[in-house]
């Protein structure tokens, strides 16, 4: 498998794993793929790669008949636009990702098997800002917002860290979740404990992880982490659950590094489509002079922001 163009790639599928319900993990094999970073996320093409020997078909059609296409693309619903996924973690040559099924494009990720050809583009955008080695790091994700957060697990090894999970239920909660207090492989293999959320409370504790996670500030942090200011917030999820994790941070002072998505058509920053407001350090220079604000692209002036910058 090799680079089929600019930041292109042909993948093999080495796995599709069913997590729970509607989720998959979809392990990817790219031997000339560029190294990764946690943060970072790949475009994914929701269907079959071209044939080599595929040529363009011409056909008279008169006004008015019916047009009856051969192409089997047009058989039905097909999405004609990669999709972004964060990645969820990288294994040499193999790529994790975790996705749930919400539309055509990702049911047709969960129907690949082993061995199928899958084209991917990237590595896209930046990357989180590690820790300190004196910083307790929280990872907070909600979600299909969990996979970037194991990636940077990964990478904590030795470190500071806990991880918050949160989901609608726990058949919804993509994580590998043991018997309690619920030891979640994805995490305790770099040795970092897990605290789950679910709305409904059938898994962890009951209601947003948002609250836990202020609940796990106020009432179970060190003592000595708070009166040193020594912690740092890492999260990605729903939008309303990073815009509170925001909130909840900037109240108690504390840095928050925020993973943002967006709908993406191209992931290289030239459909435009993925902009976010942020605020601008001197209002003086441009883009927008005498504005306080301006337009970023998630795609490639993200997606991670500092939580302080955004303008939601």
């Amino acid at each position: 498998m090799k680079r089929t163009g600019a930041n292109q790639f042909a993948a093999r599928v080495v796995g599709n794993f069913k997590i729970c319900q509607d989720h998959y993990r979809l392990v990817l094999s790219s031997p000339e793929f560029p190294p990764t970073r946690p943060g970072q996320f790949i475009q994914i093409a929701c269907q079959a790669m071209p044939d080599e020997n595929w040529q363009p078909v011409e056909f008279d059609w008169l006004p008015g008949s019916p047009v009856t296409p051969s192409d089997a693309q047009f058989a039905g619903p097909v999405a004609m636009l990669r999709r972004p996924f964060s990645l969820a973690g990288r294994r040499g040559d193999q790529i994790d990702i975790i996705h749930r099924i919400v539309g055509v494009g990702t049911r047709y990720l969960a129907n690949l098997e082993p061995g199928d050809a899958v084209s991917i583009l990237g590595p896209l955008g930046n990357i989180f800002p590690l820790p300190r080695p004196d910083e307790l790091a929280m990872l907070v994700g909600g979600g299909v917002g969990i996979p970037p957060m194991i990636y940077l697990a990964s990478q904590l090894t030795g470190g500071r860290a806990v991880a918050f999970a949160g989901a609608l239920c726990r058949d919804l909660m993509p994580l590998t979740v043991g018997s309690a207090p619920y030891r979640v492989s994805e995490f305790s293999n770099f040795n970092i404990p897990t605290i789950l959320a679910t709305d409904d409370g059938s898994l962890g504790y009951r209601g947003f992880v948002t609250q836990a996670l202020e609940d796990f500030l106020d009432n179970r942090l060190a003592p000595e982490i708070r009166r040193a200011n020594r912690s740092v917030v890492f999260t990605c999820g729903p939008e309303p659950m990073m815009k509170r994790v925001a909130e909840i941070c900037r109240s108690r002072d504390i840095p928050c590094q925020i993973a943002v998505e967006r709908a993406m058509a191209c992931g290289m920053g030239t459909c435009q489509s993925c902009c976010i407001r942020v605020k601008k350090p001197d209002p003086t220079q441009p883009p927008l002079p005498g504005s306080s604000w301006c337009y970023r692209l998630a795609c490639t002036d993200g997606p991670i922001f500092n939580a302080a910058d955004l303008l939601w």
